[in-house]
């Protein structure tokens, strides 16, 4: 099932090779909703198109990417941008007051950097001497510059990696403080998320794939003290992962602290590549047919990375059969502020909502403070979820009532047109009963109540 995943990626990769410039061009459709104008081509995803290449054994046009992705990392003492790289050769040089992530992007260091330690790990011999010697070289500036940035510790999926970074290169350069910082890092992550058992990025689909990645690195760190913890956190992570996913939707239940899209068969997430991992492509949350097609199809250039590390062990156990009989599941996100998020998963639907006290504000359109995913006629899978808006808190009871507080206008979206009518709303396969009239439609996708509103809905399959 690895190599299956990784094979699959990385054939597609080859068709978006520009061998004159040496790097992976960006898919069209990614292209189209980036708000980068010059991104034409990925720096940061030619680095997991080698691994790719060295998995099937083409050393040779591997060197080539990796020669050309060394090129692109900056070397700008005094700035905040020293030892990242740029996301695209046509990225312009950041000017004397640069803007963060407008003007350069400081997680290129862990992405890349980390890649670059995996193939040195699993690769190195293969490669030319001096290939090797560049890039650890680069990896010594890229960790060096990452102890200076010292992302909080909050921010897991970045800190995850930089950890790992600064411990990893610091012992192959023999500097003890930068290892020693990266380990500090590491307990850190660990102390926050085992407060509750979960990180603060929670239940992001794309987001933890990141996280599992930095994980899965940590399995081979030379750091005792990271192994251990990181053998913690990844069972964990795919515990709390396997309590919301429901095999038969091919969705995990939200709610979605960020999240690129609502149903996984329509867009990449990294969550559904590991999950294919575990699975197998057949039965995996991820589109079908041309990958170029899909929504966030650069991310798909992350899988050879992920299928040369392989799922935690246990990862295939913990993603349960379809639920039968509904499972609440109910996790405290973070305790101050005190946010919990809570789910419900049926046989045919599940539900899922985030009560924050307020403290968090669905403005975000990555945010999704309440979803729903069923099963309709014909076996198409459809979705429903509040739309960004003023500050919405909810709750989803054991069986299965969901509560909504909004202090504005709430507004619903779904994928499918609703049909709207006294106390009632039904959308294609599902019912929803709702105690009070006065709801609008904006659009035929859209229902709309004036605020501030409280809600009881009591959903349904038919």
């Amino acid at each position: 099932m690895r190599h299956q995943l990784a094979a699959w990626a990385t054939a597609w990769m080859d068709s978006l090779w520009d061998p004159e410039v040496r790097l992976l061009r960006y898919p069209a459709i990614s292209l189209a909703r980036s708000s980068h104008a010059w991104r034409t081509h990925g720096v940061r995803e030619t680095s997991w198109y080698a691994v790719g290449l060295l998995m099937r054994g083409d050393t040779e046009r591997a060197a080539e990417a990796l020669t050309s992705v060394l090129s692109h990392q900056y070397v700008a003492p005094e700035t905040p941008y020293d030892g990242t790289w740029r996301r695209s050769p046509q990225e312009p040089q950041p000017p004397a007051d640069p803007v963060l992530w407008n003007d350069y992007d400081p997680n290129w260091r862990e992405f890349v950097g980390c890649t670059f330690l995996l193939i040195l790990r699993e690769y190195g011999r293969t490669l030319p001497e001096d290939l090797v010697q560049r890039m650890s070289w680069a990896l010594g500036r890229a960790a060096g510059t990452a102890r200076v940035r010292a992302v909080s510790p909050h921010y897991s999926n970045i800190a995850l990696m930089s950890a790992y970074l600064m411990h990893e290169a610091g012992v192959l350069d023999d500097d003890p403080a930068l290892a020693s910082a990266g380990e500090s890092l590491g307990r850190q992550v660990f102390g926050i998320w085992a407060r509750t058992r979960a990180f603060a990025e929670f239940n992001s689909p794309t987001y933890y794939g990141v996280d599992l990645f930095a994980l899965a690195l940590w399995r081979g760190s030379a750091s005792a003290t990271l192994r251990g913890l990181g053998d913690q956190m990844e069972e964990g992570l795919w515990t709390e992962i396997g309590r919301r996913y429901h095999p038969g939707l091919r969705n995990v239940a939200g709610p979605y602290d960020r999240a690129y899209g609502m149903d996984l068969s329509s867009y990449v997430s990294l969550l559904g590549q590991w999950i294919a991992l575990a699975t197998g492509l057949d039965r995996a949350p991820l589109p079908g047919g041309d990958p170029s097609q899909a929504t966030h199809a650069h991310d798909l250039c992350f899988a050879p990375c992920f299928a040369l590390l392989g799922p935690h062990p246990a990862a295939a156990a913990l993603l349960a059969p379809a639920p039968q009989e509904p499972r609440w599941v109910s996790t405290t996100v973070t305790e101050s502020p005190r946010r919990i998020a809570t789910s419900w998963l049926g046989p045919h639907h599940m539900i899922g909502a985030q009560d924050t006290g307020g403290t968090k504000s669905a403005a975000d359109e990555q945010y999704h403070p309440v979803t729903v995913h069923w099963r309709g006629a014909g076996g198409a899978s459809h979705w429903l979820r509040v739309m960004p808006s003023a500050g919405v808190d909810a709750t989803v009871t054991r069986n299965g009532v969901l509560a909504v507080v909004s202090a504005g206008d709430l507004e619903f979206e779904s994928d499918c047109r609703p049909e709207i009518g006294a106390g009632r709303w039904l959308l294609p396969g599902l019912s929803v009963t709702v105690p009070t009239d006065g709801a609008t439609a904006p659009d035929p996708f859209r229902i709309r109540y004036p605020g501030p509103t409280h809600l009881t809905l009591e959903i349904s399959p038919l």
